[in-house]
């Protein structure tokens, strides 16, 4: 009744096929340059930010503390590569895992979602922030969207850069992290 939501995420929430988990955050964004060497640099620029790296370590730890308790085997690299799209770059830490017991992908989305990168951190306070100053609700937007089996397995992203179309079939409103 609200519309239709689609998108194009770029983040992968979780993903479970059997015991095996996979996560491939993104945090920390830079715009692409125009030239090779402006493209270079502003990934540079990237790489080396204090700042961006900061903010992404708060995800991946945020996540690894969600998983470890589940996993009999978690990998989680000490630093983020370079993601590229055609417009931006992300930093992005893909993060493999060994379910101990056979938890469902769906308890896997709510333990993770959100992460960091989309609802803040302390969580709790962060979330109420957001709720009470974002100009708009977000609606789905950062939500996470993905489809699950009758087996727990399934495959979640973040719905970050997306839109809905209204129900007059006329209005879409883009939203984009």
């Amino acid at each position: 009744p609200e519309g239709t939501f689609f998108g194009a995420s770029p983040e992968l929430l979780v993903a479970r096929s059997g015991p095996r988990i996979t996560c491939h955050p993104l945090a920390g964004t830079i715009a692409r340059g125009d030239t090779a060497r402006a493209d270079a640099d502003a990934q540079g620029h990237l790489a080396a930010s204090a700042k961006d790296q900061a903010e992404h370590r708060f995800v991946i730890d945020d996540i690894a503390t969600a998983l470890e308790p589940l996993c009999d085997s978690l990998t989680v690299p000490s630093s983020p590569s370079l993601v590229t799209f055609r417009a931006v770059a992300h930093l992005g830490t893909r993060i493999e895992g060994h379910l101990a017991n056979p938890t469902p992908v769906l308890e896997l989305v709510e333990r993770l979602h959100p992460t960091p990168a989309v609802g803040g951190t302390p969580r709790e306070l962060a979330l109420h922030t957001i709720a009470e100053f974002e100009p708009v609700p977000r609606g789905h937007w950062a939500g996470p969207i993905g489809w699950a089996d009758a087996n727990g397995d399934g495959e979640w992203m973040i719905g970050i850069r997306s839109a809905r179309l209204h129900p007059d079939g006329e209005t879409v409103t883009l939203h984009a992290g």
